[in-house]
């Protein structure tokens, strides 16, 4: 950059231009006087309209809301879903070639356990007829379940007895009779029946109550390890310590 260059960015800019002053004097602004309101009375709404409007009108629905109706409507539409599936259903229309009293309900299975593993547990408790475990239609996979028929009935008794809660495959299963055939008036758990509790409605907490359940059991649990260890700690015998004497003397 030469000196030229440096020089310019140190020149003083060139004076304004003059222009001579504004000699006519500016009007000053009109100003409108008060009128009342009288004439617009007529565009009021009245008492008539009013009550009409407050009627029609409908607040905007909050984000809380909208989820609440939501959730109230697929609840309303899942209770007629079961209820018209309750209405049609029918055992009678299912044919069953095993004896509904020598067949045992086995459930929660685990997906690796097939027919064959099934059958050489339950023969255990007697020579077993036959054993079906239940498939997905769509994908071909176990659901979980099945049913075991003895020869005997009093086979089905003793594994219903003693089978229920016994480990296969890692998986505690659960055994029980065929209810729906030998129990008047039951119903499936896909048509809301069944003994579970797992699909039952439970109340939805918030994040405050979660967060105070937590809290709850952290100090719960963490009363129960300081109990703990005072019951574990041995009493400590503080005779000798301080002025006195640990042999019960005078010097």
């Amino acid at each position: 950059m030469s000196s030229s260059h440096i020089n310019a960015l140190f020149n003083p800019r060139p004076p304004l231009e003059y222009l001579p002053p504004y000699h006519t004097q500016v009007g000053k602004k009109r100003k409108t006087g008060y009128t009342g309101v009288g004439q617009y009375t007529s565009l009021f709404e009245s008492k008539e309209e009013q009550d009409a409007n407050l009627a029609a009108f409908k607040p905007i629905e909050q984000r809380k809301e909208r989820r609440e109706r939501i959730a109230a409507e697929r609840k309303d539409q899942a209770e007629a879903k079961l209820e018209a599936a309750a209405i049609e259903w029918d055992p009678s229309k299912y044919t069953f070639e095993a004896d509904s009293y020598k067949t045992a309900f086995v459930g929660r299975l685990s997906f690796l356990t097939d027919e064959h593993k099934l059958k050489r547990e339950m023969e255990q408790y007697g020579p077993v007829k036959s054993v079906s475990l239940v498939y997905d239609k769509n994908t071909a996979k176990p659901r979980g379940y099945g049913f075991v028929e003895f020869e005997h009935e009093r086979d089905m008794k003793t594994a219903y007895k003693h089978a229920d809660g016994r480990k296969i495959d890692g998986r505690r299963i659960l055994v029980d009779v065929e209810r729906g055939r030998t129990v008047k008036g039951w119903k499936p758990r896909k048509i809301g029946g069944g003994l579970g509790s797992s699909r039952k409605t439970r109340p939805k907490k918030t994040k405050q109550e979660k967060a105070e359940a937590r809290r709850a059991e952290q100090i719960a649990a963490a009363r129960e390890k300081a109990a703990a260890a005072a019951r574990r700690e041995p009493p400590r015998d503080d005779r000798g310590r301080g002025g006195g004497s640990s042999k019960g003397g005078d010097y």
